[in-house]
């Protein structure tokens, strides 16, 4: 007999959220990961209104903003050299702020609210093979620390970009849009916060937001066609890229004010991945992945953990058949919850729409509804074609 109802491989935003969410259910989960928390990955950190309110709703938002993460209130959106657009992020069940936490904070919030919440961690765990029996998934094999085989009635795949469950099951594309971009980031204290700058143009964006510590993660992102020769020079192509776009953003990026290394990646595929089969399911980006032009991805792990702690308690219950036709149901619903901030993603990652957008965006400079609604496209609350008809 199993000692777990669920594996989850993958302790980060969605697996250590999905591991809470069902644990606080009764569901005997066992939530994995080859790291130890608190742990870094490379991330764009923000998280939108949407994603704010479903911490708050976990309880988890007071934990992260008595940790030190700064709410961000206001976003101005340099779209030219004569017009920048300043106003609120997309409000989202009463919550009009937006947070830019370390990783190194946030996951680890999740894996101790998992954790308290019943689940049981095993840390330094490397994922090596799905069990199979019948053609069903059954169990998962760790190596690591002591290795071990556990069963479960479901193994849930949490493990990013390249998930090895995702290979395990023969997880076949569904769609890949291919790579667009690439982003590189860094961390510099003594900035002014006035809440987040994002400035356009020149074949580059940049961003500055406030994270912990006192500290503004600042990114710079480029066409993925310069990812080659930004890699051999990052310090230098960085700091060109935000002296160009951003100067007084520049003047603060001294060597005595930074806190470590730029980091980043190329890495950044548009796809979808079949999410579901007998016994495995997926989330997160092993699952689903768009740019980070838009910044969803932490948002969209929130989203999809709540959608599989919505349905699978009683289909645990239920037995094998009701657990498959209960993911099935997931991946149906994510794929119609998503198809529109997936293609409105691919839009701004691939900058086709520049051009089309100034005009709108001259329009609503002085109306900080619009304003909003604009960045509500970016976190995917609307889409593009209600905000032209808000315009008018």
């Amino acid at each position: 007999m199993s000692t777990h109802d669920v594996i989850i491989v993958g302790a980060r935003c969605a697996g250590a959220a999905t591991a809470l969410l069902l644990a606080r259910q009764g569901v005997r989960v066992l939530l994995t990961d080859r790291a130890a928390f608190p742990s870094d990955t490379v991330s764009t950190h923000l998280l939108h209104p949407t994603g704010v309110a479903r911490l708050r709703d976990w309880g988890l938002l007071d934990p992260l903003l008595a940790s030190g993460c700064p709410a961000i209130d206001t976003i101005s959106f340099r779209a030219a050299e004569d017009l920048v657009l300043r106003g609120a992020p997309y409000a989202c069940d009463g919550v009009a702020s937006s947070l830019a936490p370390r990783r190194t904070v946030l996951d680890a919030l999740l894996v101790e609210a998992a954790v308290a919440a019943g689940a049981e961690l095993r840390e330094g765990a490397s994922f090596q093979q799905l069990i199979w029996e019948d053609g069903r998934a059954v169990g998962a094999a760790f190596g690591g620390r002591g290795g071990f085989t556990e069963r479960a009635a479901l193994i849930i795949g949490a493990d990013g970009r390249h998930s090895a469950v995702a290979r395990q099951a023969g997880a076949k594309p569904i769609r890949d849009a291919g790579i667009f971009g690439c982003q590189f980031y860094g961390y510099w204290h003594g900035l002014p916060n006035v809440g987040t700058q994002i400035f356009v143009g020149g074949g580059q964006a940049v961003l500055a937001y406030p994270t912990h510590d006192g500290h503004h993660l600042v990114l710079v992102g480029w066409p993925h066609a310069r990812f080659a020769e930004v890699k051999q020079d990052i310090d230098r192509h960085f700091l060109a890229a935000v002296a160009k776009s951003a100067p007084a953003v520049a003047e603060h990026l001294t060597d005595a004010a930074r806190g470590g290394p730029i980091a980043g990646s190329g890495d950044l595929g548009n796809y979808v991945r079949e999410s579901s089969g007998p016994g495995w399911a997926l989330i997160g980006d092993a699952a689903t992945a768009k740019d980070p032009v838009t910044a969803q991805g932490i948002g969209d792990a929130f989203a999809q953990a709540q959608s599989l702690a919505d349905r699978l308690p009683a289909a645990l219950a239920a037995g094998p058949r009701a657990v498959d036709a209960a993911t099935a149901a997931h991946c149906t619903d994510r794929e119609r919850d998503s198809s529109a901030a997936f293609e409105t993603t691919l839009t701004f990652a691939k900058g086709g729409n520049s051009a089309a957008l100034l005009p709108l965006l001259r329009a609503i400079a002085g109306r900080p509804d619009l304003i909003s609604m604009f960045y509500g496209i970016y976190a995917g609350q609307v889409t593009m074609e209600e905000f032209v008809a808000a315009v008018g």
